[in-house]
């Protein structure tokens, strides 16, 4: 399995999301937005945050890994190798590697991450997701409080069965 950032924020594309920020309180004019102002708009998760993509490459990761990435539908097109131009595809393990790319957009990224780093997501699933906040980071820090299981993004764990992991977190 690796993981591979294929595209992500420019400063470029930072300036346009200030930009369109400001359009919506009547103000003009590109300037360059601050570290902390990036924080800022990531936190509160204004629309202009949806300006900011991504496209990430997981290659060879198991097939069934992929299809629990493919469940998440907003703000991000999947590419996945298809499976009808193959003769034996009833007889493909589930755990058969796929190349799997994402599009995606800055807010997509944190919704998937809530999901896919919980510790009741499949480990390997969870494995792939840790990956993608690592190499995410290592291009985008201002992501780093923002990639993170549910419970910590919402202050308690809302899963029919809680793993804990929240609960020691904070104690």
């Amino acid at each position: 399995m690796e993981i591979e950032i294929l595209r992500f924020p420019t400063d470029v594309d930072w300036a346009r999301c200030l930009f369109l920020a400001r359009v919506t309180q009547g103000k003009d004019g590109m300037i360059t937005p601050s570290e902390e102002w990036k924080r800022k708009i990531i936190s509160a998760e204004h629309s202009p945050i949806r300006t900011l993509m991504y496209t990430i490459a997981m290659w060879q990761i198991p097939y069934f890994a992929s299809v629990h990435f493919v469940r998440h539908k907003f703000g991000v097109e999947h590419y996945v190798k298809s499976q009808r131009v193959n003769p034996n595809r009833g007889e493909d393990r589930q755990d058969s590697p796929v190349n799997h790319v994402m599009d995606l957009n800055a807010q997509a990224l944190i919704n998937i991450s809530r999901k896919r780093l919980c510790y009741k997501a499949d480990p390997k699933t969870r494995e792939i997701m840790e990956e993608i906040a690592s190499e995410i980071l290592k291009v985008n820090p201002v992501m780093h409080d923002f990639m993170v299981p549910d419970c910590v993004y919402r202050g308690a764990c809302h899963e029919f069965q809680s793993c804990g992991y929240f609960e020691k977190r904070t104690q």
